[in-house]
């Protein structure tokens, strides 16, 4: 397993409100996070790095149990984790004026004993390639307005992509006291992880994404997604990790 890594303030904000971690513990744990922060300016920054932060310590406080845990267990802690880290943030927007709204999406990847688990808050994602490069599919759901309208058969597939609505978020880690997440293992032996904030999937299609990953260096990934998303117009913050699995 091996990563590459980066965030950038794009073309047209004023700072970075995503915020990435990325470790590789050992040749069977590892954890990958992207935040892509709500809230304005200087909030946004804020939610991200507390979300993240909160996630990585808690990981690695829990490391050694969590290499004796079940299945079930990592499950539980994972999801355990999220509600930990939406406190929080929850608790830091309600009690300072300064931070009142602010929030943060979160995608994160952890390995344990092996096995890759990963859940998702928002609308950054998390994307699985294939070791031969030749497909490529979104394993996370948008928590959107417009994917709620889609399960209900009220837009169809088509009207996904230019709905007015298309950013707007249904679950976002501190806007809510209470949060419920799905905690799901990506059952890969081998190929390629993209996780990454909207700041990269707006400026790129999937398949922009995989030709991406097909036509180049893999430790020189990172930089190319965002070059390539800055060149496209940079509209908002950009953060990709890609992990070779």
């Amino acid at each position: 397993m091996r990563y590459t890594a980066r965030t950038d303030i794009g073309q047209k904000r004023e700072n970075n409100e995503d915020f990435l971690f990325a470790k590789i513990y050992d040749e069977n744990t590892a954890l990958f996070v992207v935040a892509d922060g709500l809230g304005g300016y200087s909030s946004g920054e804020v939610a991200s790095q507390m979300a993240v932060n909160s996630i990585k310590d808690n990981f690695e406080l829990n490391l050694d149990v969590l290499r004796a845990s079940d299945e079930e267990k990592i499950k539980q802690f994972f999801k355990q984790l999220i509600i930990v880290t939406n406190d929080k943030v929850f608790d830091v927007q309600k009690s300072n004026k300064k931070y009142n709204g602010m929030g943060t999406t979160i995608t994160l990847v952890g390995k344990i004993n092996g096995k890759l688990y990963y859940e998702s808050v928002g609308d950054s994602r998390l994307y699985y390639i294939d070791a031969n490069k030749e497909n490529i599919e979104q394993i996370t759901v948008d928590d959107t307005y417009v994917n709620e309208l889609l399960k209900k058969k009220l837009i169809k597939k088509s009207e996904v992509e230019n709905h007015p609505q298309k950013h707007m978020l249904t679950k976002a880690i501190g806007i809510f006291n209470k949060i419920d997440t799905q905690v799901d293992i990506l059952n890969k032996k081998s190929g390629y992880m993209i996780l990454c904030t909207d700041g990269l999937t707006n400026m790129l299609t999937s398949e922009d994404i995989l030709q991406t990953v097909r036509l180049n260096r893999f430790l020189a990934l990172s930089d190319i997604f965002v070059d390539n998303a800055n060149r496209n117009g940079g509209t908002d913050n950009i953060t990709v990790i890609v992990v070779e699995i």
